[in-house]
């Protein structure tokens, strides 16, 4: 029996140095990651994304694209970021708005995206659509509808109207301006 002990022993020592030297300091002492150190930590990084959303008929209601979307996936809610994010909204089977912004948030599943950085948004086809320049908008793509406390410009050809905050009803072709409206008009 005492011959066995020595080579136990060693054989016991050498596991707990093994344990010892795989585990993080920070499970040898009991500590665990904070809320916060938790919520910092990506759950999934896309390169290269390319995303389909379909209305409850089965048609596609809008798409989003993305160099690289980070997501972060919380107790009750969830947040990507999106950047260099271009959104296109379908009616009718045919694209008819395109979003392109520097940077781009989404929250619960795409419910709002907030889209910030040389934000664009131009009416399909080109050209001769409406074209609306802004430095940050919120957009609800369920309802296609978007809103924004920034100063905007929209243009048309030579037509061009500025002003403080808009709201934009995307499916029915509708914009509102809510202070400093300013517009020039011209001839093509």
């Amino acid at each position: 029996m005492r011959s066995w002990l020595p080579l136990v022993l060693v054989i016991l020592l050498i596991s707990a140095g093994l344990w010892f030297s795989e585990s993080p300091p920070e499970q040898l002492l009991g500590k665990r990651p904070t809320p916060q150190q938790q919520n910092r930590a990506a759950d999934l990084i896309i390169k290269d994304a390319e995303t389909r959303h379909f209305d409850q008929g089965g048609n596609l209601a809008y798409r989003v694209d993305a160099e690289q979307i980070t997501y972060f996936q919380f107790k009750r809610r969830d947040r990507a970021n999106l950047k260099e994010p271009r959104m296109l909204f379908y009616q009718d089977d045919k694209p008819k708005w395109s979003t392109n912004s520097k940077r781009g948030t989404a929250f619960n599943r795409g419910e709002k995206v907030v889209l910030t950085g040389k934000v664009q948004i131009d009416e399909l086809p080109p050209p001769g659509g409406i074209q609306l320049k802004t430095s940050k908008i919120t957009i609800y793509p369920d309802r296609e509808f978007a809103e924004t406390d920034k100063v905007v410009t929209i243009s048309s050809g030579p037509n061009r109207t500025t002003g403080k905050g808009m709201r934009a009803y995307l499916k029915e072709d509708r914009m509102e301006i809510l202070s400093d409206v300013k517009s020039s008009y011209g001839t093509e």
